[in-house]
């Protein structure tokens, strides 16, 4: 083992070899490029104890492009396939590009955010997708790290990027009421109702069957999706919390019941052709509504009613805004909604600070109230 400088070199002369293995299998390290001797020790003995450590020089050396495309080989026995398509799409349009030629070991803190930084300033992503990068990568340098491809994850110094909150849009009362009036003679009124009253994810809307729906006891459960794709279901729900049983009120149960007895003559009436998938919500043969479909009648009819335009997905806010005002517990709205956590509520902080001065306001009549009825007030 030596630290040397290499005369013929001006810039950064010093190197230093090391010698690893034993019998067949001992080879010798070179690594070039420090400014000083004393730069050179210190990298040398860092590779010593990498070395020690158990790192795998010939597994290091493995492109980051090559290591990723098992990474999401391995993804498929986890995640579904409309989760898969996305991770991806983020690796091969956004990571590969910068990251994919260098080696596992050659990747460090710089590299990563340089990528971050890149897709910033050229606003290829949103920040929340910016995110999601950091996280795919720092998980696939964490498994390069746990099979001692390399010694540390470089991604574990660099900051997590940081994301600008969205305006959350919701409907008032008065808005949901009057789209809902519009929408009343729409075939797909009951998905728009659903969405209201129950807060419920498009998906799991468009992939409850009337197995899933008791109408006696006035609940429907979250069992299966529809995919973005509008043609394959997922076992479950988005997430393992997102499995649930939800309560509905009488005018969405009452809803529900006409529904199903006019899905029974449909079915009857196009009996040669129909193809009965059990679905609350389907085309007049039964088969799934794409998700694009219901999306052009919910425009069209917002337009109709001429309430301010949201998402499908924004009503599932205006049903949480509206449990809000009803001072529901913060746990039954994350059960509800299928929230792992009740912290998902701190999104709508800044739709509240009203709520907590009638709160205010309501103790105060109820206190000083009672003390003015005593004779004891003393203001």
């Amino acid at each position: 083992m030596a630290v040397t400088k290499d005369k013929n070199v001006k810039t950064n002369p010093w190197y230093f070899t090391i010698e690893h293995g034993t019998g067949k299998d001992r080879e010798r390290i070179k690594r070039r490029g420090f400014k000083t001797k004393k730069e050179a020790e210190a990298a040398q003995r860092t590779l010593l104890n990498e070395l020690e450590q158990g790192l795998n020089l010939n597994a290091g050396r493995t492109p980051y492009r090559d290591f990723m495309k098992d990474c999401i080989q391995d993804k498929k026995l986890k995640v579904k396939p409309s989760t898969l398509a996305t991770y991806t799409t983020m690796i091969n349009k956004h990571i590969l590009p910068t990251l994919g030629d260098l080696a596992l070991n050659d990747i460090t803190p710089r590299h990563i955010q340089n990528l971050y930084n890149s897709l910033f300033e050229t606003k290829q992503l949103s920040g929340e997708n910016i995110q999601k990068i950091h996280t795919i990568v720092k998980e696939s340098l964490n498994k390069a790290a746990a099979w001692n491809m390399i010694t540390r994850n470089p991604a574990l110094a660099v900051d997590r990027p940081k994301a600008e909150n969205k305006e959350m849009l919701y409907w008032t009362e008065e808005e949901s009421h009057l789209f809902l009036r519009i929408a009343t003679e729409d075939r797909y009124y009951t998905a728009f109702l659903l969405a209201l009253t129950t807060g419920m994810r498009q998906g799991e809307i468009l992939g409850l069957r009337w197995q899933d729906v008791d109408l006696q006891n006035r609940t429907v459960s979250v069992r299966q999706i529809l995919n973005h794709n509008g043609k394959t279901f997922d076992v479950g729900a988005k997430t393992a919390s997102g499995v649930r049983s939800i309560g509905i009120d009488k005018t969405t149960t009452s809803v529900l019941d006409k529904l199903r007895r006019r899905m029974v003559k449909e079915k009857m009436e196009h009996r040669d052709i129909y193809e009965d998938h059990d679905l609350v919500i389907s085309t007049q043969l039964g088969t799934p509504l794409s998700p694009r479909n219901l999306n052009r009648s919910f425009y069209r009819l917002i337009e109709k009613a001429d309430v301010t335009k949201i998402r499908f997905h924004d009503m599932r806010h205006t049903h949480v805004v509206m449990l809000l005002r009803l001072r529901e517990n913060n746990k039954r709205i994350a059960e509800r909604l299928g929230w792992s956590s009740v912290k998902m509520l701190d999104r709508y902080a800044h739709v509240t600070p009203h709520m907590q001065r009638e709160t205010a306001d309501a103790f105060g009549d109820m206190f000083f109230s009672s003390d003015t009825k005593n004779g004891t007030s003393s203001l």
